[in-house]
């Protein structure tokens, strides 16, 4: 059996999220001891949850990788959620079958009813966080319908239904978060939630903006369709348009003039220009509509308790810099995955360790 005492799992999630190497875990150093502690537990949750649909099963006799399929994927995450509905309790309030953080054989007896799933390691030390920082449970469970969405390709119709993802994938997070960091309102005033529903958009925005290429490539667009109609793109057409590499090519003249037609060579390099001029007037309309979320997300950082204001304000300082890089210069997200240099992210941590003022600012 395995070891679930209190201080064995809440090592398993400190381990888990160091070597995980996110951007973010050194921003929990900003953070009184216990709220450092339990975002490590709670970023430990997040990786996991996305792990099981992004990471390939592996062999446990040859250690070779297994391809995963939708039906696996879903297997995993719909034992996840029974493994916490025993833990926390679910939704639709059914009581947990676990009464305490400590109670080492309740945990192993979950072991034998749900073999191989690894995420019961960190699960004495998640039931601890949400008993002592008393955080809801809805947005646990939202961010498992989050990534349970991401499973198969998906389109969105509207940007309102790409709003619904964010606050799944991302304000959940914030929720969390928020729930751990204090606020100086109620966790769920209209304050709160105005502002917390707008960094989650910002946020997840910028990751949206960061990864078209990525993504495309996955059959994933996160862009809203009937904007991407209204601006007389396919979905072919902004595919080609993110291959610069290839759309460029089909500008240049062919080497055998044999076949060459002057005329309709012609006709398609002004559809093409049509097309790249519709494609840098969509990525306009979403620069603007980004920028608005972080001016709404950005009073979250008065709402949030002094001693955690820093990380917040570190935290928005880096998305809202990455997301100004991207918007600088558009063609980046084609040339490669978009990130702050070392320097900038030593120098934010830097200026919100030592320096921070009473605000964020653009």
């Amino acid at each position: 059996m395995s070891d679930y005492s209190l201080q064995s799992s809440i090592r398993f999630c400190q381990q888990f999220t160091r070597s995980a190497k996110s951007n973010f875990v050194p921003a929990f150093s900003l953070l009184p001891v216990a709220k450092r502690e339990a975002m490590e537990i709670f970023y430990a949750y997040t990786r996991f949850t996305d792990d099981l649909v992004d990471q390939p099963d592996i062999d446990p006799q040859s250690g070779t990788i297994i391809p995963t399929s939708t039906r696996r994927k879903l297997q995993k995450l719909n034992q996840w959620v029974a493994v916490l509905e025993a833990t926390l309790g679910s939704l639709n309030g059914t009581k947990p079958t676990i009464a305490d953080a400590e109670h080492e054989t309740a945990f192993q007896d979950l072991e034998q009813q749900f073999p191989g799933c690894n995420g019961l390691k960190l699960l004495p030390a998640l039931k601890m966080i949400v008993s002592r920082f008393n955080i809801p449970r809805e947005p646990l469970f939202h961010l498992i319908d989050g990534v349970e969405s991401d499973i198969e390709p998906r389109e969105f119709e509207t940007f309102e239904q790409c709003a619904d993802y964010c606050h799944q994938v991302a304000t959940s997070v914030g929720f969390v978060s928020l729930a751990i960091w204090g606020t100086t309102e109620p966790l769920f005033s209209n304050p709160v939630v105005r502002a917390a529903k707008a960094c989650g958009i910002a946020f997840q925005w910028t990751n949206i903006l960061r990864d078209l290429v990525e993504d495309y490539r996955n059959n994933r667009i996160y862009l809203p369709k009937n904007e991407l109609q209204r601006y007389g793109l396919t979905v072919n057409q902004f595919g080609s348009l993110l291959d610069r590499k290839s759309w460029n090519e089909q500008k240049k003249k062919p080497k055998n003039l044999s076949d060459y037609d002057q005329y309709a060579f012609h006709e398609m390099l002004q559809r093409m220009e049509t097309f790249e001029e519709n494609w840098n007037k969509l990525l306009q309309i979403q620069f603007e509509r980004c920028e608005i979320y972080y001016t709404n997300a950005a009073p979250l950082y008065q709402l949030i308790s002094r001693d955690s204001r820093r990380v917040f304000g570190l935290m928005w300082s880096r998305y809202y810099n990455l997301f100004r890089k991207i918007k600088n210069n558009p063609l980046r997200i084609v040339h490669g995955r978009v990130q702050l240099s070392r320097f900038q992210k030593l120098r934010l941590l830097f200026f919100w360790k030592f320096l921070s003022g009473k605000q964020i600012k653009k």
